[in-house]
């Protein structure tokens, strides 16, 4: 099985970080000031803009994730976050995302042995209290 940080880093945090491009774009930001707080190239906001890349999964279904991508714009936009409670935001996006299971029925299609309903790794990992 593959670890669950490495499919959140691959997968869900570049559609994560694809949405949040589209949407500061949409609020007017520049793709040179969307790059510079998201702490990526301009080609790379560039790529997420036309979903060549951050387009295997489909977070937005989720609206609850999608809300939260929003108002993470919002912050940026209007309270100019720097790029450092950027990625925070994000990475708190990405394991809230990841702990209510929304990834379990993607990542079934690409390791088809895993048993969705067995496994609790990512809401035991990604919502633990204990550390």
């Amino acid at each position: 099985m593959k670890d669950v940080f490495e499919l959140t880093y691959r997968y869900v945090i570049p559609s994560i970080r694809g949405l949040l491009a589209r949407e500061l774009i949409r609020k007017g930001i520049l793709e040179s000031e969307a790059a510079e707080v998201l702490g990526l190239s301009r080609s790379a906001i560039s790529r997420y803009l036309k979903a060549e890349r951050g387009s295997a999964i489909r977070v937005a279904q989720f609206k609850d994730v999608l809300q939260l991508i929003e108002e993470l714009a919002e912050d940026i936009t209007y309270n100019k976050l720097g790029e450092y409670e950027v990625q925070e935001e994000i990475n708190k996006i990405a394991s809230y995302f990841m702990s209510k299971k929304y990834f379990c029925k993607f990542h079934s299609k690409i390791e088809p042995k895993i048993d969705t309903t067995r496994c609790r790794i990512c809401p035991t990992v990604f919502s633990s209290k204990k550390y």
